[in-house]
Parts: C-alpha cells; sequence; structure tokens
C-alpha cells in the first residue's frame, strides 16, 4: 500500500480531485469531496490511517488529519471497472442509502429525530442573541467613554457657545 489519489492520478492523467470522483463514480468511495470514506469495494484496495499531532492544548494548534492509501491492484481494478462499464454505476448497481450518506451531511428530515418540540433557531432569534451579547460586550466600555469623552467634550462646545452668544449680544 502507498499510493495517495494524487499519484494514482498520475497513472490515468488526472488531478487528485478527478481521481476521486473517478473512483466514486466506480463504487471505491463515497460522500463528497474533503468527506470522502470507503466503500466495501473500496476498503478491499484501500487503508485510511487516522493522523494526529496530539500536543495538547487548543484544537487550532492540534490538527488531526486522515490519509487514504491504495494498493498496487487499484489501478488494474478501476482500469477493469472502467472497460466493464464505462459510464460508473447503473441505477441497479447503487450504492445503499447507508453508503452513499455522508456522516457529515447536515439531515434535513427532523421528524425522523423522534422529538417534535425541538424547533430549528431563526435568523431572528439569532441576531436578538447576538444584539444581547454586544450589548453584555461592550456595557462596561460605555460609561468611561461617555464621562471620559463625550461629556468633557459637550462642556467644552456648550462653553464656547455661551462665550460666542455674550460676545454676539454685546455686540448688538
Amino acid at each position: 500500500m502507498g499510493k495517495s489519489a494524487r499519484v494514482l492520478g498520475w497513472e490515468f492523467g488526472r488531478t487528485a480531485r478527478e481521481m476521486n470522483e473517478l473512483l466514486k463514480l466506480h463504487g471505491y468511495l463515497y460522500g463528497n469531496p474533503g468527506a470522502y470514506g470507503l466503500t466495501e469495494k473500496g476498503q478491499q484496495y484501500a487503508e485510511e490511517k487516522y493522523h494526529s499531532r496530539g500536543t495538547g492544548g487548543y484544537a487550532q494548534y492540534n490538527p488531526s488529519w486522515e490519509t487514504r492509501t491504495w494498493s498496487d491492484e487499484t489501478a488494474a481494478a478501476l482500469k477493469a471497472d472502467m472497460d466493464a462499464n464505462p459510464g460508473g454505476f447503473d441505477a441497479g448497481d447503487s450504492l445503499t442509502e447507508e453508503e452513499d450518506a455522508s456522516p457529515y451531511e447536515p439531515s434535513s428530515d427532523c421528524s425522523s429525530s423522534g422529538d417534535d418540540d425541538v424547533s430549528q433557531p431563526s435568523w431572528k432569534g439569532l441576531a436578538i442573541g447576538g444584539a444581547v451579547a454586544g450589548a453584555l460586550l461592550v456595557a462596561p466600555h460605555v460609561k468611561p467613554f461617555w464621562n471620559n469623552k463625550v461629556k468633557p467634550a459637550a462642556k467644552k462646545l456648550r462653553a464656547g457657545l455661551a462665550k460666542k452668544g455674550s460676545v454676539e449680544s454685546a455686540d448688538s
């Protein structure tokens, strides 16, 4: 084992993305770009390994990823599949719903969960929550800003206008 989709793609004159699409078309992978998984057929020819830096701390500093390597027999098996069925899967050959559904896709069927009382958050509720959170974050800074910036500027403006008004009334 040891060929990535990119290396396997060189044999077919394709990029890694095109190779993954081809492997999906012929039943070796399921899912979507960035979230592919191996089908039963693909497990015969590939091996997936999970990697993690695992140094502890925050998640953004500790990436984890999976690598998929294909065996040397994959190219021959894929070429045979392409010759036998150039269009990929037929309707009868398609994967089952369980294999085809990616675990990363959100489900749009809320009724199957069994909990009918749970509703999806609306944009209005999210906006109100964001406004409340923003107000809580800004509130400690408002009073010092008012006392240190706005009040002195208003007093200075008022004094300037009063002085200007008394000069104008003396001139009249």
